[in-house]
């Protein structure tokens, strides 16, 4: 699908010059999710910007289906490529469906087919299009609206789509979501994605591929497992880090995997007061407390969506007894609790007080670790 041949990109001229990216090769399967990863200029994002020209190469090659991309007029390159930001970038004088659709209306799809694509997307990421396609950016929380950028760059049915860092400015728990949400639908509509990260943990979920950059270089590109059970060199090891016995899940306590520093809010803030909070720190949930910080309840972007406009606490949207697990429960029985619950659940100390939120992969991700090491071992 895509093959980087010898692929060098030179910063500045003579002494002031600088190699960002040194004669790397690589090849990308179609339907592979491949990460670059490293530390802070390794590299990786000039790699990824030289794949759509947003960065011309210095020198070497990048094919894609066999073209070169030096053969392709550049806009028309850059069209046929998905391309998500950390920032976002949506416009936010368009209605969610016409950001959406910005691609497909440039290659002139027909009016119905993009439309019916455009609510497909949003279903698949459970926004009701009769909601939410005619809603402006700017009155979605933060993790909703890094799903409408998702969305946009899949909306052309690009087979290549480009990701630079597309979670890091999302809160813990949000991040995860997308996380999982984003490599369903990777796998669901077979494409193939080349994704920036500096976080290893998220390399190692979403990838099938991990490409480890140092100096503009590649330093090994493997599996998870592999690169896990296989560690190039002494910078590979160091960079995964070290390998840490797990015990059993029916003694590993929930506070080793749950997500820390949760969005909290006081039980009677409005839910308006509350949405605006979510969309600052980017965060689709959030954590009820009292006015003696005791965990309340919990409460999604989605649930106070229809309701920021009205003078409504969230004391008036959670309903029910607030489900909740002790820092010390064990992963087991906090997963056989969200089994029957809600998809999060809040940890809290010995006097309810909030101190991480934890959702049913997550839980269930690290009993399949736990699995894998007793496996391996």
């Amino acid at each position: 699908m895509l093959e980087i041949k010898n692929l060098t990109k030179v910063f500045g001229e003579g002494e002031d010059s600088f190699v960002a990216v040194n004669k790397i090769n690589l090849k990308v399967n179609q339907g592979e999710f491949v990460v670059l990863i490293g530390p802070s200029g390794c590299g990786k994002t000039t790699t990824l910007k030289m794949i759509n020209h947003l960065v011309e190469p210095t020198s070497g090659d990048i094919l894609i289906n066999g073209t070169s991309t030096k053969e392709k007029n550049v806009v028309e390159l850059r069209r046929a490529i998905g391309y998500v930001i950390q920032n976002i970038g949506l416009f936010p004088h368009l209605t969610i469906a016409a950001n959406v659709e910005i691609v497909p209306k440039l290659n002139k799809m027909d009016k119905v087919k993009r439309r019916k694509k455009t609510f497909e997307l949003l279903e698949m990421v459970g926004l009701d299009p009769d909601i939410y396609a005619n809603r402006y950016p700017t009155e979605l929380s933060g993790g909703q609206q890094q799903r409408i950028g998702v969305l946009r760059a899949l909306a052309a049915d690009q087979d290549l789509i480009l990701m630079d860092e597309p979670f890091g400015a999302l809160d813990p728990i949000t991040r995860v979501q997308l996380q999982d949400e984003m490599k369903d639908l990777q796998k669901r509509l077979d494409k193939t994605i080349i994704f920036v990260t500096h976080d290893i943990d998220e390399a190692i979920k979403v990838a099938d591929k991990i490409v480890l950059m140092k100096d503009g270089k590649i330093v090994q590109a493997a599996s998870p497992k592999e690169m896990l059970k296989e560690p190039a060199n002494e910078y590979v090891r160091e960079f995964i880090g070290e390998e840490r016995l797990v015990p059993e899940p029916d003694t590993t306590p929930v506070s080793e995997v749950m997500v820390l520093e949760p969005l909290i809010v006081n039980i009677d803030s409005t839910a308006k007061n509350v949405f605006k909070k979510m969309q600052k720190y980017s965060a689709d949930i959030a954590v009820a407390v009292d006015d003696n910080k005791r965990f309340t309840g919990l409460v999604s972007a989605n649930q106070i969506q229809i309701q920021q406009r009205k003078n409504t606490t969230l004391q008036q949207i959670i309903q029910g007894k607030p489900q909740s697990v002790r820092s010390n429960t064990t992963i087991r029985d906090a997963a056989e609790t969200l089994a029957n619950e809600t998809r999060v659940l809040c940890v809290v100390d010995k006097k309810q007080r909030p101190v991480g939120l934890v959702s049913r992969t997550t839980l269930l991700r690290g009993i399949v670790d736990i699995w894998d090491e007793s496996n391996a071992g």
